[in-house]
């Protein structure tokens, strides 16, 4: 089981509209949620606590974190109504080595290697991204307008999280934090991995939350991280480099680094189709194992 910790600050914002969350999946692994609400009041710090409690539950239910964010944004589709808005960054373990990331907004999430390589997983949502992505040159306050969140109060706007996977935690350390934490330690051009190599997850996440504060100057937002450690593999799994789903093949997220095509192959036992049973909606999962069959495996491991 992981060992994690959070810390937060409001800031000199008026209410604290950051929240956290974690769950245990039931076999081994666990559940983490971040969201930063958009807005100060006590609506939306509320609204922003509840909606972190339900993610958590989706996620750890069905260790498919984009699928959970899909299933809250729904849920928040189907209400009349505005509706506060927040970011929010989900990661989920199990029993094997796979970390399961999906976020939607600017909450990021990074991860230490044992060696010391700081990798950041997420994208940020927001103007900056988009105006830099597309070769211009982003002002300062493009930054503090996303373009995706739960519960987006602006009619049209994309509400698809994005997701990704690493093959190998062990041993890792992941951060997931709010822009209020990570934003001033980025713009004092602090090395963000040497400050998170530092302490256990208690003493590092307390760190890197006073350390956003003390840079954040005169107007200073609030400011959330959970820190979480990974064990170490046992030495026969360290060394296999592969995790393997309940066929015993290699199990791959959506691809693979260094495998051949022709290596790869859909997923070879029939779907069924049955109802979930974290939400209503029909679903196609693999009568073995119980995962999409669109996932695609090795065909040997």
């Amino acid at each position: 089981m992981p060992t994690h910790a959070t810390a937060q600050h409001i800031g000199t914002r008026s209410h604290q509209c950051d929240a956290t969350a974690t769950r245990s999946t039931g076999d081994g692994g666990r559940a983490f949620v971040l969201l930063d609400g958009i807005g100060s009041s006590d609506q939306v710090r509320e609204w922003t606590r509840a909606r972190a409690r339900r993610l958590a539950d989706l996620t750890a239910r069905s260790l498919e974190p984009d699928e959970a964010v899909t299933q809250v944004q729904n849920e928040l589709a189907a209400q009349a109504g505005w509706a506060p808005g927040a970011c929010a960054v989900a990661a989920v373990t199990g029993p094997d080595q796979l970390l399961r990331v999906a976020w939607i907004g600017d909450c990021r999430a990074y991860l230490l290697s044992p060696d010391g390589h700081l990798q950041r997983l997420t994208t940020d949502h927001n103007l900056r991204a988009e105006i830099e992505a597309a070769g211009g040159q982003a002002p300062r306050w493009s930054r503090n307008r996303v373009t995706r969140c739960l519960g987006h109060p602006d009619p049209g706007a994309a509400m698809e999280p994005e997701r990704t996977a690493v093959h190998d935690r062990s041993g890792a350390r992941l951060l997931l934090a709010s822009d209020g934490c990570y934003e001033p330690i980025e713009d004092a051009a602090r090395d963000l991995g040497a400050e998170l190599a530092a302490l256990d997850p208690a003493g590092c996440a307390k760190h890197l939350v006073s350390l956003a504060l003390a840079l954040g100057g005169e107007h200073r937002d609030n400011a959330t991280c959970m820190v979480v450690d990974f064990p170490h593999a046992p030495a026969a799994e360290a060394g296999a480099g592969r995790v393997l789903c309940a066929h015993g093949r290699a199990f791959m997220w959506d691809s693979c680094s260094g495998c051949a095509a022709a290596e790869e192959t859909p997923h070879p036992a029939d779907p069924v189709t049955m109802r979930s049973p974290w939400t209503s909606r029909m679903v196609k999962r693999c009568r073995t194992c119980a995962q999409p069959p669109g996932r695609r495996i090795h065909k040997g491991a």
